[in-house]
């Protein structure tokens, strides 16, 4: 009763509002009884769910007795409210969790950290000073150990947080929150630990720079450039200067080249020797072919075609997109031969290009059927010209090419043909007649329609097709 007493008398001490609420689906009861089932609750369950509770009185009475009942089963229940709309509920969470480092270990506090953490950006009220003196008490608790083994753990959302915990209360020293962070494989520490080299000690930042200059992420690769390339007295970095001239960061890749010329190195010679000596891998293919694009090589032209024919289909695709970039009045040659490519990848580069404004024939659609059987690829292309898509969908069924028995994705775009009125803005040519009047390309059409098969025959009829 005292802690109903403190709840009620905080509000109104002289009376109690009379209202009803339910704890229970069903079960309605005046705000008294209800307060009072709370804190004689000794169901950890049931309290839990209480601090979540529409009610601010019954919120605030849940915080009370999860305090009362110790334990870390409410811990995260009682993090949400720290943001409570109510500012008497806000105060019972923040003082809650202060209260409860008296009788639960600090390592349970770890998991409600990123929750806690998310506080900074609140706008209801100002939590950083709470926030860090929570903070301070859990790392005096003990909770250091459990900090730093969640910088290391599977939760990303854990370990982004425990970070910054572990950085604002200098938890490591400035050198291991550096290596762990560039370690991580987590592309947040990792930007956060090389935003901090500029304060290592300056005999060891070359270590650290070269860690950050290995990463699998691109911002961090481009971040120890920035630091290479601010000091221009030391060489001892052009290795990685030349490594990141095939980096697959395009903005590392031009700036290293660009450092690299203006120190009298020959970037662009030195990059077709490399892809002439055919060891590079398909990344680093990629990668120079795409330096040599963007410094408007006068070999790009033949370097491109050489590399058409390259064996991995990813080099191809991006061959295609590059030569579409540098000749665009091409792009109609590139995109036949790119959709007639036996992988399907490139294919879809083919695909794109058409979709940007490259034109290829009917004929071709037909080969990439026949020879490729890729009904996909042909309808995409297709969906440029309403009759070219009705040519396709017929093709596609007179040919069998996907395999299926229904041909779920031509069946669909024959009905949205069916269905689109703009279908019957514009006159099918005489190349469309010609293969849309084939009986057995008009029977495969009948089987696709369904019940729809009275409005394409209406459809075909006005644009001059008897089916």
């Amino acid at each position: 009763m005292n802690l109903i007493a403190k709840i009620l008398g905080a509000r109104s001490p002289l009376t109690v509002p009379a209202q009803s609420v339910y704890l229970l689906p069903g079960e309605s009861m005046s705000l008294r009884a209800a307060l009072e089932t709370v804190a004689c609750s000794t169901d950890r369950e049931f309290v839990g769910l209480c601090i979540s509770h529409y009610s601010g009185y019954v919120r605030e009475a849940a915080i009370g007795r999860a305090v009362e009942l110790g334990g870390s089963s409410s811990l995260d229940s009682i993090a949400k409210r720290v943001n409570d709309w109510v500012p008497e509920v806000r105060r019972a969470a923040t003082s809650a969790l202060l209260t409860l480092f008296a009788t639960v270990p600090a390592e349970h506090f770890a998991p409600i950290i990123p929750r806690l953490r998310g506080l900074m950006l609140a706008t209801r009220t100002d939590h950083r000073s709470w926030l860090f003196e929570f903070e301070r008490r859990l790392v005096e608790a003990g909770g250091t150990k459990a900090i730093v083994a969640a910088m290391t753990g599977t939760d990303f959302r854990l370990r982004r947080a425990a970070f910054l915990v572990a950085v604002d209360h200098q938890l490591l020293s400035h050198n291991e929150t550096i290596e762990l962070g560039l370690n991580s494989g987590d592309i947040v520490l990792a930007r956060s630990a090389v935003a901090m080299l500029d304060r290592a000690p300056v005999a060891e930042r070359a270590k650290y720079i070269d860690l950050a200059a290995a990463s699998p992420f691109g911002p961090v690769r481009l971040a120890a450039f920035n630091l290479i390339s601010s000091d221009k007295n030391n060489s001892d970095y052009e290795p990685f200067l030349w490594r990141a001239t095939l980096d697959s960061q395009g903005s590392l890749r031009t700036a290293a080249a660009r450092l690299l010329a203006e120190h009298g190195r020959d970037v662009l010679g030195h990059c077709t020797a490399l892809l002439d000596a055919g060891e590079l891998t398909a990344r680093q293919v990629r990668a120079g072919l795409s330096l040599l694009a963007e410094l408007h090589a006068p070999e790009v032209v033949p370097m491109l075609a050489r590399h058409a024919d390259d064996a991995r289909a990813e080099v191809r695709a991006h061959v295609v997109a590059l030569q579409a970039k540098i000749s665009p009045s091409l792009k109609d040659e590139i995109a036949s031969r790119a959709l007639l490519d036996p992988s399907r990848q490139v294919r879809k580069a083919g695909v794109r290009l058409c979709t940007c404004g490259a034109f290829v024939s009917l004929d071709l659609i037909k080969a990439v059927l026949v020879q490729q059987g890729d009904y996909r690829a042909a309808l995409a292309v297709c969906a440029r010209d309403n009759w070219d898509r009705l040519t396709c969908i017929a093709l596609v069924a007179e040919l069998h090419v996907s395999g299926e028995s229904d041909y779920p994705d031509a069946k669909e775009a024959l009905r949205r043909w069916i269905e689109d009125p703009t279908s019957s803005w514009t006159k099918p040519s005489s190349e469309h007649r010609v293969i849309l009047s084939n009986p057995s390309a008009q029977s495969r059409l009948l089987d696709l329609a369904d019940d729809q098969q009275p409005q394409l025959r209406a459809r075909l009829r006005e644009g001059g097709i008897e089916l």
